[in-house]
């Protein structure tokens, strides 16, 4: 079995046994886990930057198609993300506490509920122009967003396969495989991006941004193929199976549901809090996205483009997240305070500093940026300004993906969501609306009252880690 990066081998001992680490050590520890994560994670936004940039160069038009395709789909994934996300915390105590059977069943639960919730939501997303007609989208807009919704939702249960799955390898300290496979799946992506968006004389027909959508569908069943390739090959590669893979093909499906009895009992009461979390997150950001539609096409595209390279900045303090989650559970596992309170803190600090170069870059160069994503002036003037906002506000969001993620790892999900969720919808959305509307400040506007969620929500969730970090260790 691979070396752990952790001192997690032997079974747990009492906390007074286990040095402190030094801040160096945990730096380098983080990191170590960190950087394949994060680049793992930018891959994964990386597939929607090169959808967005390839449509923006296409037409404005399919642009804003593909911006409300994706927020049909964000609430529904993110939703079953944050449930997939007990899968990490249960793997993360137990990988920490040595016992490897408990860390391969929290995998196999949470591919269980992977597969059922990728059903349901892909069915979700193929009602996607009813849904925008509903909530008041032109019918144009509607159709356009609604045949992209559909083609994101046949990939679905591919996508949450593959989630769950790199959840449990960074669990067992394994990052760089899920890095790997998502360069690989970037390129496959650009090159089926090229044939469906633009289309081949001869061969095919340009379909814009619903070629973008057919592409990543693609690309996702291939990923989550590679990841799941990886997995079972672990057992006949390194000759043992610590973490019970080994189990007959025709009985592994039936050990899975029995799993989703068991352990997804106890992976749904950690995973329930962050898929609500997530899902009352994303539907604050796509409630902003609605609304930057009813601004008008450019709003809405240059809305997206912004919204989009601050995901894509942020994936790397989402990635500096789920280490700090692992590390942080690790250290549960093992009943070893000390330095679960300083790899959380650590974790934090890193999550800052990873994005600060960007911020500073869209204050620089906002208009640089812009141009990058499209060529359409109307939409660079208007998101130019847009990211002088998402300059200000890029720093104190990467904190605060970092502080939730030492939460998560420390089992302390619902207070985290009541804090996290408040924030938004009772200042972003408001503020939001007002600054955009009343006040006349269009995309830049609703950039403003996101950031007023978000800097409400880092003072709130410090608070919270420094109180749990000084409560008794408990593994859940």
């Amino acid at each position: 079995m691979a070396r752990p990066l952790d001192p997690v081998s032997a079974p747990a001992a009492p906390a007074s046994v286990w040095p402190l680490d030094s801040f160096a050590l945990h730096i380098k520890r983080t990191l170590t886990l960190a950087f394949p994560v994060v680049l793992a994670r930018a891959g994964m936004v990386g597939i929607f930057t090169a959808d967005t940039i390839m449509v923006g160069h296409y037409g404005a038009g399919e642009l804003a198609f593909l911006a409300l395709g994706i927020a049909i789909q964000s609430v529904f994934l993110l939703m079953s993300i944050g449930l997939l996300q007990g899968t990490m915390i249960l793997a993360s105590q137990a990988y920490g506490a040595s016992d490897f059977r408990a860390a391969g069943a929290a995998w196999r639960a949470g591919l269980y509920h992977a597969v059922l919730l990728g059903i349901v939501f892909g069915i979700i997303c193929a009602l996607g122009e009813p849904l925008l007609l509903a909530i008041g989208q032109s019918p144009e807009l509607a159709a356009g967003g609604g045949g992209v919704s559909l083609a994101f939702g046949l990939s679905m249960p591919g996508l949450l396969i593959y989630i769950c799955s790199s959840y449990f390898l960074e669990s067992i300290q394994r990052p760089r495989v899920g890095m790997y496979i998502m360069a690989a799946a970037n390129l496959l992506n650009i090159a089926l991006n090229g044939f469906f968006i633009y289309g081949l004389a001869g061969w095919s027909e340009p379909m814009g941004a619903v070629g973008a959508a057919v592409a990543t569908a693609l690309t996702r069943w291939f990923f989550a193929a590679a990841i799941l390739a990886y997995i079972f090959s672990m057992v006949w590669r390194e000759g043992e199976d610590p973490f019970g893979l080994r189990v007959k093909l025709l009985r592994w499906w039936a050990e899975a549901r029995r799993l989703g009895a068991s352990t997804g009992r106890r992976l749904r009461a950690q995973g329930t809090g962050m898929a609500v979390m997530m899902a009352l997150d994303a539907a604050a950001f796509q409630t902003l996205i609605l609304m930057a539609g009813y601004l008008g096409e450019k709003e809405l595209a240059a809305y997206h483009v912004v919204v989009n390279a601050m995901i894509l900045v942020l994936m790397m303090a989402i990635g500096c997240s789920s280490a700090t989650s692992v590390r942080v559970g690790n250290a549960i596992g093992r009943d070893d305070a000390p330095n679960m309170r300083r790899a959380g803190w650590v974790g934090i600090g890193l999550g800052a500093c990873f994005v600060l170069p960007f911020a500073l870059l869209a204050l620089i160069l906002p208009g640089g940026v812009a141009a990058l994503y499209t060529s359409d002036p109307a939409v660079i003037e208007i998101a130019r300004t847009t990211f002088l906002v998402a300059g200000i506000v890029l720093v104190v969001d990467g904190a605060v993906a970092t502080t939730i993620g030492a939460l998560r790892g420390a089992g302390d999900v619902w207070p985290t969501m009541i804090r996290f969720i408040g924030s938004f919808w009772l200042v972003g959305v408001p503020t939001g609306y007002v600054m955009a509307f009343e006040m006349g400040f269009g995309a830049p506007g609703l950039l403003m009252g996101l950031g007023s969620a978000i800097y409400i929500a880092f003072a709130l969730l410090i608070f919270r880690f420094r109180k749990v970090a000084h409560m008794p260790l408990k593994r859940v």
